[in-house]
């Protein structure tokens, strides 16, 4: 008689929750990391991670307690092992924060600010790589009625600093924050222009984008900047604003990045290298890419890590580092909670009806020769 097949109802209740836990917390970053673009080993390239609106979760927006504490937790675990998966998969040059790195940061009082500056330095370690830090609304006030103010500005320097008005990233590339919310110190468009090299390419960084919204501010930075290129955030959405050098006004489609299509961006932004300068001119367009947030708190379905790589003659690769949907994942443990505990359910019923079989079997063994008298 062949032997009925026993389950462990307890065992395949664990088996269930660790195959969840190990695919959402390894498996889907390792298989979001599989659709990241290799780069050639060029020592000619200077490469760049851009981190755009981490935004890292306060306590004052939050639910209070034990729910607060979990969200805090959670969101700040995403963040940290997306960059791990990203400065582990590229040898980098310089990571750029492009501003709102904390949510509540302009809000916040000193001692609060300060205890958000060190989550937000364990979330994303130096490591030994070049960390350039803008500030942004979020940071520093200036959207809606929280306004800029120079506390706020000095007290960002001073946990984020020492800024500088143009960073050089490599021989061949220097960076320059810009700010549509303040101008003062290293902020101060004026000052660039002696600091810039002639021979270097220029890539300028910005919290607020700056093309798509044109007016005075675009064009000091046009004239007393003049980028290769520009970069920015805050949308929380990618794209790329494509325009006339001159006028700064819209020359083609914009560009939105999608994760569904992630096709890499070439661009050249130099032509006919001088032999003396030993760098081209800049092309007549000129080029905004707006990074999307790394964070599943803005409300957006899709959040990447920017990746650039820049040559010496002005030749532009960009591409989004896509992350798991967060969300997704989350619902997938809500889901399995869901599954395991209706296992675990079936399997109490299951012991039940073999406890109630086994006694009245013993039942049976013990009053059926009674019956036979």
């Amino acid at each position: 008689m062949a032997r009925k097949m026993s389950i462990n109802f307890t065992k395949l209740c664990g088996l269930i929750l660790l195959g969840t836990i190990v695919y959402n917390e390894y498996l889907s970053y390792c298989l979001s990391q599989l659709a990241w673009p290799s780069l050639p080993a060029d020592p000619d390239l200077t490469v760049i991670l851009l981190v755009a609106d981490p935004q890292i979760q306060g306590v004052e927006h939050e639910p209070g307690g034990l729910l607060g504490g979990i969200r805090r937790w959670d969101s700040d675990r995403f963040l940290h092992k997306s960059y791990k998966w990203a400065t582990g998969a590229y040898t980098l040059n310089t990571i750029v924060f492009l501003g709102d790195l904390i949510d509540e940061g302009s809000e916040a009082d000193g001692d609060t600010f300060a205890e958000y500056v060190a989550r937000f330095h364990s979330i994303y370690p130096a490591s030994g790589h070049q960390m350039i830090y803008i500030p942004g609304d979020n940071d520093i006030g200036g959207e809606g009625v929280d306004p800029v103010t120079l506390r706020k500005i000095d007290r960002f320097e001073q946990h984020f600093g020492p800024s500088s008005s143009v960073y050089s990233a490599s021989g061949q590339v220097d960076i320059v924050p810009v700010s549509r919310l303040t101008e003062h110190g290293h902020y101060n468009l004026t000052l660039k222009p002696a600091q810039l090299s002639t021979v270097k390419v220029v890539l300028a960084i910005s919290h607020v984008p700056v093309l798509p919204l044109n007016g005075k501010f675009a064009e000091k930075v046009m004239n007393l900047v003049n980028p290769d290129l520009i970069v920015s955030a805050h949308d929380h959405t990618g794209y790329m604003f494509t325009a006339d050098r001159q006028s700064r006004k819209l020359s083609r489609d914009i560009l939105r990045f999608s994760k569904k299509k992630n096709t890499p961006i070439e661009l050249q932004t130099r032509i006919s290298a001088d032999p003396e300068m030993g760098i081209g001119t800049l092309t007549e367009m000129v080029w905004e890419v707006v990074v999307p947030t790394c964070s599943y708190r803005m409300g957006v379905s899709e959040m990447g890590l920017g990746l650039m790589t820049i040559s010496s003659q002005g030749e532009v690769f960009y591409t989004n580092l896509w992350l798991p949907s967060r969300f997704s994942l989350l619902y997938t443990y809500a889901a399995c909670v869901v599954v395991v505990v209706i296992i675990f359910l079936l399997g109490k019923v299951v012991d039940v009806k073999r406890l109630l079989r086994r006694r009245q079997e013993t039942h049976r063994r013990n009053f059926d020769p009674l019956l036979k008298l």
